[in-house]
């Protein structure tokens, strides 16, 4: 039996393919232990699975940079972690979070690096050529290195098995014979997706077809005004992903690293509003991958919130959701959690990657 550290986090979505690789160790017969910020979004996740976390920082946003006793506190937390498990291999998940390693190194353990982005964040990038292995994504820009091996795996996601229409329905309190949107804005939720609702709502109800809409909320507000025709099921946080993507027709989402592969392995259509405020616009480096494949559309940079364009963007999507589909699943890497298990597996060994 081996035990694997996890150090990353901040957000669901930095978290997510951390996950995934931690059930396919523990279905190996392994152990894992997360080492992340302990804010609630993170425990929503690894709660519910029973995955064992250390808190880094607590329940709070990311620390100015000046404010140095909570550098200092979190890097001597995850030093005291690492002795404590005792990890035969660590992977970094990047985010903030995970800042500490750039600081102290991995103590002499071996390291793997996941990138789920196409366009690595600066902690990423600062740990490149620092790990030995990493995993990334996909070939984007300036992406880290590893110093003994550097494999395309594509992105870790959870198992999303299909599940039946008529049970996914069931499970969320929705309606199997009406088609479904998913609006969501990420772990934390996007107010300015949220918003999206009445103008979305109303662009299913012009179809004539029965459309209901799934809003995953996150912590941000969720407008009350939608098309009389079109029921709304709101949910803050939602565990059963799988029945989710069963139920969706489209998808109407942020362009997370993890939001991408999911709505690729799943073939979910999608129209993509990118988060605007990344100074290096990573989320539409990570959607581009899925246009260009026929298996979303995405907004523009000239409109941060969709308003203008996400309900012309479903309308023109809504007549080819089947050929979408087929799009995105052409793009999906479903071996990529085994994948990356087999790397840090052989790299908790010895044996490289």
């Amino acid at each position: 039996m081996v035990k694997v550290a996890f150090l990353g986090g901040g957000t669901g979505g930095h978290l997510a393919p951390g996950v995934a690789v931690a059930h396919e160790l523990r279905r190996r017969g392994h152990e894992a232990v997360f080492l992340i910020a302990g804010r609630e979004v993170e425990h929503a996740l690894l709660d519910p699975s029973g995955l064992p976390a250390r808190e880094l920082f607590g329940d709070r946003p990311r620390p100015s940079a000046l404010d140095l006793p909570s550098w200092a506190l979190a890097t001597a937390r995850w030093r005291r972690a690492v002795q404590r498990d005792d990890p035969a291999a660590i992977v970094v998940l990047g985010g903030w979070v995970a800042l500490p390693a750039v600081l102290t190194g991995f103590f002499g353990r071996p390291s793997v690096l996941i990138e789920q982005n196409l366009r690595a964040g600066r902690v990423q990038r600062l740990l490149g050529g620092r790990v030995e292995h990493a995993c990334l994504a996909g070939e984007g820009a300036d992406m880290p290195r590893g110093r003994k091996s550097t494999r395309v795996t594509g992105n870790p996601a959870p198992d999303l098995a299909a599940v039946p229409r008529e049970l996914a329905a069931a499970r969320l309190g929705l309606a199997a014979g009406r088609r479904t949107l998913l609006l969501m804005g990420g772990s934390q939720g996007a107010g300015d997706l949220n918003a999206l609702l009445p103008v979305l709502s109303a662009v299913l109800a012009s179809t004539g077809e029965t459309w209901q809409v799934l809003n995953i909320t996150g912590h941000q507000p969720a407008p009350i005004a939608a098309h009389g025709a079109v029921p709304v099921v709101r949910r803050r946080f939602v565990e059963d992903m799988a029945a989710a993507y069963s139920i969706t027709d489209v998808a109407v989402c942020r362009a997370g690293g993890s939001t991408v592969s999911e709505l690729a392995v799943t073939g979910t259509p999608s129209i993509l509003v990118p988060y605007p405020h990344h100074a290096d616009h990573h989320q539409e480096a990570n959607g581009q991958a899925l246009v260009s494949a026929g298996g979303a559309l995405m907004t523009g940079r000239d409109d941060p919130t969709g308003q203008r364009s996400a309900p012309a963007l479903l309308a023109r999507a809504l007549p080819r959701l089947a050929e979408m589909s087929v799009a995105a699943l052409r793009t999906g890497r479903p071996e990529a959690t085994r994948d990356v298990a087999d790397v840090v597996l052989a790299a908790a060994a010895g044996s490289g990657a």
